[in-house]
Order: structure tokens, then C-alpha cells, then sequence
């Protein structure tokens, strides 16, 4: 009996031990990108302690036996570093390895940026081409990133990439090629996907869809998960979901007001004339936009228009009726 106790005792000692080592060699969800700087004469030991202050590492003692099994410590280049909390012990130490680079050129891509924007911004900073971009974001041809096997092949998607590629602040070495920045990009869409929704319990394309919505028409934080409500009654009742947002997505230039017409555009992502939700997100939602849309307020609302005040809130109906006090009656619902 003491024998089976013991063995017991030891076997949740063993299987705790093992689920405490994994944690601790495993990166961080969370991305914080760092300029690590490597000082002439700098000791591996010291270079471990300042990543693991700076929260790049989790465990000190697995990144220097990492080193010393793979005869690394002693290969650490003197510089700039770039590293991302999110990278391996492995991938950390490439870095480390290779001649050290300036910290490369800033970007940052705000929350809804659509896939042109983007593109655009990358050739305005000298990252890369415009063309060369989106023609792997429409695609996905090209692109070496397990996230590409679980997106659909929409016949009528604009970009198959819109909606994945996370908007955050990046840094790209000079050279880099346009797949190698659509990847950085969908590993960080990853990394906010698995800690929302690590259970992949959600339709991906129906989740970052409505998210990218929400994030379009939401200017107020607090009024996220409400807007989120407002499209997931419309979708149960089998409504219109009349997102001006999307006939934004399709015109040639944005407008700062809609007319009647602009609602009638020919377009699959026109929800003013097609049912449900679109065949694809419509720009890159933050996370704040996918949580929403994840958690949507249980409401009776079904209608909401901006507020006459300037201050981007909205106002919200249960009935036409009680929405019609408040619309302008210029296309805005």
C-alpha cells in the first residue's frame, strides 16, 4: 500500500515537474519587441539577465543550458539585437548568433487598416513594394504559415489575408521580402487568436469578419460588444446586417457620407443588398474588435447611429420607429 502510495506521490511529482519545465521553455503569449545590446566582454550569464528583466524570457537557467548544450555561448555577436518575446529559445539565439542589425525600420499599422493600407504605408517607409505585397495577400500564394491552411478559398473574397494581418507596431530589417513581413504579421495574429480563443471553438472567417465590422464602426471602446450585439440580433433574425462600413470596402475612394446609391453598389460585401455577413473581413480588427465580437452584448437593440454631439458615440433602438428619432434620414441606420 505504502509502495502504490508512493508511486503515486512520485507520478504526480513527475507529470507536475514535466508541465512546469514545458511552461518555462515555452515563449510568451504576449509580443514585446527589444533591442537587446551585446557590450564587449559581456558574459552569456549577463545577457540572459537582461532579457529575463526585460521579460523576453521566462527562465534564465533553460536559456543558458539551451547555450551550452549547442556550444552557442560562446557565439554571441557583439551589437543591436532585435528579439520578440514571442520567439523560441532556438529562434533567440539565431538572432543572437548572426551579425547584429540596427533595430530596423519602425511601422505601425492602426486597428482596421485594410490590406491597402497597409501595403501602402510599407512602400511609403521603403519596407517593401505595393504590388509585391498585396499580390501575396490576395492569394496567400507564396506565404510558409499554418494559419494560410485554415483560411477558406472564398470565390468572391477581395484579399484572402484581409483580416489576419494584425495591426501592432513592427520592425523590419532593410531587404525584407514581402512574405517574410505578411508572416511576422500572421504569427502575431496567432498569438491573439490562441489567447482569445486557444480552443479554436469559433468559425474563424465568420469571427475575424464581424470583428473587422466592428472595428470599422465602433469609435468608442465601450461600445464594442454593444455594436457586436446589434449584428449578432440582425444575423439571428435573418436580417440585413446594412453596414455602411462595407460599402465603404468596396468603393473606389471612402466617402464621409453615403448617399443612396453608394448603398446599391454591386458588390458581394454590400450588406445592404446580400444577407448575413460578407465573404470576408473588411480591414484588420485589433483585439479589442475580435474580443467583442467573441462576447457580444445580450441586448435588444437592433439599430444604432452616431450621435449629432461629436463625441463618436451611437445611439441605440429596439424598433425602426424609436430609431427613426434619431436618424438624420441620409443613409445613416
Amino acid at each position: 500500500m505504502k509502495k502504490r502510495k508512493g508511486l503515486f506521490i512520485s507520478t504526480i511529482i513527475a507529470i507536475a515537474l514535466c508541465i512546469w519545465v514545458v511552461y518555462e521553455a515555452t515563449p510568451f503569449w504576449h509580443e514585446k519587441q527589444k533591442v537587446i545590446t551585446v557590450k564587449e566582454g559581456q558574459s552569456l550569464q549577463e545577457v540572459a539577465e537582461q532579457m529575463h528583466a526585460e521579460e523576453l524570457i521566462k527562465n534564465k537557467i533553460f536559456f543558458l543550458l539551451y547555450g551550452k548544450l549547442n556550444n552557442l555561448d560562446g557565439q554571441i555577436k557583439i551589437g543591436k539585437h532585435h528579439v520578440s518575446s514571442t520567439q523560441s529559445i532556438p529562434h533567440l539565439y539565431k538572432e543572437l548568433v548572426t551579425s547584429p542589425l540596427d533595430k530596423g525600420i519602425e511601422v505601425t499599422f492602426p486597428e482596421g487598416f485594410t490590406t491597402e493600407q497597409i501595403a501602402a504605408r510599407l512602400e511609403k517607409k521603403g519596407i517593401t513594394t505595393q504590388a509585391g505585397f498585396l499580390k501575396h495577400a490576395k492569394t496567400g500564394e507564396g506565404i510558409k504559415h499554418p494559419l494560410i491552411q485554415k483560411l477558406k478559398d472564398e470565390k468572391d473574397i477581395k484579399y484572402k489575408l484581409e483580416g489576419y494581418l494584425f495591426p501592432d507596431t513592427y520592425y523590419f530589417k532593410k531587404g525584407i521580402s514581402p512574405s517574410e513581413v505578411i508572416e511576422r504579421m500572421l504569427d502575431r495574429f496567432e498569438q491573439v487568436h490562441k489567447e482569445l480563443d486557444p480552443d479554436s471553438k469559433h468559425d474563424l472567417t465568420q469571427w475575424v469578419t464581424l470583428a473587422s465590422i466592428v472595428e470599422k464602426e465602433a469609435v468608442v471602446e465601450k461600445e464594442r460588444e454593444l455594436i457586436a450585439g446589434v449584428f449578432q440580433n440582425r444575423i439571428k433574425e435573418e436580417w440585413k446586417l446594412q453596414s455602411c462600413a462595407t460599402v465603404q470596402y468596396v468603393l473606389d475612394k471612402p466617402k464621409e457620407r453615403l448617399l443612396y446609391k453608394d448603398l446599391e453598389v454591386d458588390s458581394p460585401y454590400n450588406t445592404y443588398t446580400k444577407e448575413g455577413l460578407p465573404p470576408g473581413p473588411i480591414g484588420n480588427p485589433g483585439k479589442q474588435s475580435l474580443e467583442a465580437s467573441l462576447n457580444p452584448k445580450d441586448h435588444d437593440y437592433f439599430f444604432f447611429v452616431v450621435k449629432a454631439d461629436g463625441s463618436g458615440e451611437h445611439h441605440f433602438s429596439k424598433t425602426f420607429k424609436e430609431h427613426q428619432q434619431h436618424t438624420d434620414h441620409k443613409g445613416n441606420w
